[in-house]
């Protein structure tokens, strides 16, 4: 079966090939073939096979019942018992009624054969005849044979389609190159990326399409691979077209090592962005933080470097981050508020405060935060500071006229508005009006004006937060949705407003600005989606893969590790894998990680894992701070081994047990299989003792080779032969052969490919010799056979003559006596000719 299935290259042709098996072995009509869909809700027919010289139609027969439920028809009653059932007297049978237009094949037993891997049902089997259940019972062992034996099989055709159709239908880049850059393999994506037909795609420079200012930077690149033995990530750029496109490359050498794997995505629309926030960030001076609670990390972007007067080599903490304020009202702001995010008593927060850089200067900075919680445990508090030093000394220079050019100032390219709380006065400048897609001569008057553009999911929050801002309660620095009353776009708008009040402290105006902050949001929610994506990628494969940090933390564990290691999450991550895999530490498993933790460098290796009874096969990758580890259950695999070399060893056993001859060459003519029969038949013929992997045809005798690879051509081409060759022996006697010669197909590389030919032998020197016998003694008997025919028929001729004379004339005396030494000289020569006759039938 593992050879049959080896052959067609999807799933619906294994699948066939193996029903094709049960039929060839069962002698049944018609088999089918179930398999789970993807959230094992139904059944669909993935195969169906019948006997080629019983039915014509087959599209007719997989039209019938696509797909099932459980406990509907055959294969959901299966699924529904998980056991072996037979149906008898299908034309009768309640359950059969839906399938009644197969009833015309004269089908009268069906019988459904559930397939399981690990425990779980993977597959529904079944089978018609033509036969009665009598019959069909004959082969009950075989049927459980199948129940038990094909799953793993089954589980693996369906991982290998599944994986397929992940690499066709990936929106990434995914393609092999060797180390010159040279593209071996890719799927769609990368000749859609590449501008290039799928075919088209092997052959193709990747390097040539990288600028040449950066293409030092991709040999550098294929360089480190190749020296670290680790995964590589760089942002590159390729030309297309006279279009630019980066690609963020994540580069890992293959375990062969002699090509790389890379997997690319378009980010050319996030460097745009980035290089918009980058400039952004230098022109308002705001730079970016985060620190994650993980391994209490703290990271800072290059600019809250430069704001604090840093060089680019410092390494922040929680410590040295909270001692750049300055002491008193700010240091201990800050502290507060980092200490109720942390306990997550608040999400986010928004402060003013001060801080005093490594040189000495105080500077006023806006810093904000926001919380990351990741299943129901903050990951990490991330923000921004930014130098508002600036603002702050305008703030304290100007009075209340100047509010709207200090905003103005901040916010190039916003809007700003002013209502007047007392008179319910709203003013705009041209640019809110252009925001919110109104135009220059808009009359804008009242509050409820700008009430009226809000989304309405936004509107009672925004209310609530005007009476709260009123009331003192808050700042007023918000971000809410409007709708444009022309065309109906829905855009993002983050507003800040600064509140006026009298000497009583009652809000008398609020000045503020808008600004359009649509990009941004939808940027990140793309990038949210693009990383819940890359986490369902990660928890859908069905190669186990974690990650421990260099104290040997678990960080990440996928579904798969889950199932693979009988070990839920919520039990591993955060926990020390030594402390909860002590089983372990005396097996290989540890020993190989930390030579991967501590010379950086990648392992591969198999090993056993006893507690639960499973073979590993695991990949160890270092990173910055720990390893990345996959894992896959190859214990079928290693099963599968061991009963492929019994099978190997049958196969031997199998071809040695015939005296025929039996043997198989490359397109190359070097031997790759032959049995005993052969080899010591060509010692004797030939004197040479062959071997496998010799040339089998002696290039040096002209005439021989010359025959030989006149024959072969013809079998490379596609052609059987068939030939009757004498032999003559340099050890034996003269020997006749009749021998037949196949082509050998590879089917594996997607086309039919011939790599060369296999040759079945019989001696039939002893049969050739007695047909000779036989022709030689057919040439006497025809000799026999013509002197009967002539030289007998003379004197008979004559005797007759006589005998009709003398019947007619009725003679007498001397006339009669002439006639009767006539009658007698005839029979006399007659008699002569039988003697001769009987002595060459003797002699022969």
């Amino acid at each position: 079966m593992s050879i049959a299935v080896n052959q067609p290259k999807d799933l619906e042709g294994k699948f066939e090939a193996l029903l094709r098996v049960i039929l060839n072995y069962t002698n049944l009509k018609i088999a089918e073939g179930w398999i789970m869909n993807i959230d094992n809700s139904r059944l669909n027919k993935a195969a169906s096979s019948t006997k080629a010289f019983d039915f014509d139609n087959v599209s007719e027969l997989k039209a019938i019942s696509k797909e099932v439920e459980i406990g509907i028809d055959l294969p959901g009653t299966v699924w529904e018992r998980g056991e072996i059932i037979i149906w008898e007297d299908l034309e009768n049978h309640p359950e059969f009624a839906q399938n009644k237009s197969m009833l015309k094949y004269g089908l009268k037993t069906a019988v459904g054969i559930p397939i399981y891997h690990d425990n779980t049902m993977v597959g529904v089997i079944t089978l018609f005849s033509q036969e009665s259940i009598t019959q069909v019972k004959y082969h009950l062992k075989f049927f459980e044979k199948i129940n038990l034996g094909l799953g793993a099989e089954l589980k693996r055709m369906k991982t290998e389609d599944e994986l397929k159709s992940i690499f066709d239908l990936t929106p990434n880049l995914l393609f092999v190159i060797d180390s010159n850059g040279i593209i071996k393999k890719g799927n769609l994506q990368t000749a859609i990326t590449l501008d290039c037909f799928s075919v088209d795609l092997t052959g193709k420079s990747f390097r040539e399409m990288v600028p040449e200012d950066y293409q030092s930077k991709f040999d550098d690149l294929l360089i480190n691979i190749d020296k670290k033995r680790s995964i590589v990530e760089i942002d590159i750029p390729i030309l297309i077209k006279d279009q630019l496109i980066w690609i963020n490359l994540t580069a890992s050498l293959l375990p062969s090592g002699f090509f790389i794997y890379c997997v690319g995505k378009d980010i050319s629309h996030q460097k745009n962005l980035e290089d918009l926030l980058k400039r952004a960030h230098q022109i308002v001076r705001m730079g970016t933080w985060e620190m994650n609670l993980v391994n209490n990390k703290v990271y800072w972007s290059p600019m809250v470097k430069v704001i604090h007067e840093l060089d680019e080599q410092f390494e922040p903490d929680l410590h040295k981050a909270i001692a750049f304020y300055k002491e008193g009202y700010s240091k201990d702001l800050v502290q507060e508020k980092v200490a109720l995010a942390m306990k997550g008593e608040i999400n986010d927060f928004d402060i003013d405060v001060e801080l005093v850089t490594s040189k000495g200067v105080e500077l006023w900075v806006r810093v904000q935060a926001e919380s990351e919680w990741i299943n129901g445990k903050m990951f990490r508090i991330y923000g921004s500071v930014q130098d508002i030093t600036e603002r702050k000394n305008i703030e304290s220079e100007l009075a209340e006229a100047n509010i709207r050019y200090d905003l103005a100032y901040r916010g190039n390219n916003m809007g700003i508005w002013d209502w007047n709380i007392k008179d319910d006065v709203l003013t705009w400048d041209d640019n809110m009006k252009i925001l919110y897609g109104l135009e220059k001569d808009t009359v804008v008057n009242a509050f409820q004006f700008w009430k009226k553009g809000l989304h309405p999911d936004d509107l009672e929050e925004q209310n609530n937060l005007v009476q709260k801002i009123m009331a003192g309660q808050n700042d007023y620095n918000t971000k809410f949705r409007i709708v444009r009353p022309v065309s109906g776009e829905i855009r993002y708008i983050k507003a800040m407003g600064y509140v006026v009040r009298n000497k009583t402290g009652e809000p008398i105006r609020i000045v503020g600005i808008n600004y359009d902050v649509t990009e941004e949001v939808i940027s990140k929610i793309e990038l949210q989606k693009a990383n819940h994506e890359i986490e369902d990628i990660l928890g859908s494969i069905t190669d186990g893969f974690f990650s421990v940090d260099k104290d040997w933390i678990v960080t990440y564990w996928n579904n798969a590790a889950e199932k693979i290691l009988q070990k839920p999450r919520e039990k591993i991550v955060g926990e020390n894998l030594g402390d909860i895999y002590q089983d372990a530490l005396h097996l290989a498993f540890f020993t190989e990680f930390s030579i991967s933790m501590d010379k950086k460098e990648e392992r591969f290796f198999v090993e056993f894992y006893p507690t639960i009874g499973i073979w590993l096969e695991c990949s160890t990758f270092p990173k910055e701070n720990g390893i990345v580890v996959y894992l896959k259950n190859i214990t079928a695999r290693i099963e599968q081994q061991q009963n492929l070399a019994e099978v190997r060893l049958l196969q031997e056993h199998v071809i040695n047990s015939t005296e025929d001859l039996i043997w198989a060459m490359d397109d190359q003519y070097k031997l790759i299989i032959a049995n005993n029969a052969f080899l010591k038949e060509m010692l004797l013929i030939t004197g040479i003792d062959c071997k496998l992997g010799e040339h089998l045809i002696n290039f040096s005798e002209e005439k021989i080779f010359n025959f030989w690879t006149e024959i072969f051509s013809k079998v490379f081409k596609g052609e059987q032969q068939n030939i009757t060759f004498e032999a003559k022996g340099k050890l034996s006697s003269p020997k006749t052969f009749q021998i037949g010669m196949y082509p050998i197909i590879d089917k594996q590389s997607g086309e039919d490919k011939i790599t060369g030919a296999a040759c079945f032998c019989r001696d039939i020197t002893d049969k050739v010799n007695h047909i000779k016998a036989i022709e030689k003694q057919n040439e006497k008997l025809r000799d026999i056979a013509w002197r009967q025919s002539h030289i007998v028929r003379a004197p008979v001729a004559r005797i007759m003559g006589l005998v009709n004379l003398q019947k007619n004339m009725n003679y007498s005396g001397e006339k009669l006596e002439e006639i009767l030494n006539y009658i007698m000289d005839s029979t006399e020569e007659l008699d002569q000719i039988i003697r001769d006759i009987s002595k060459r039938s003797y002699n022969q």
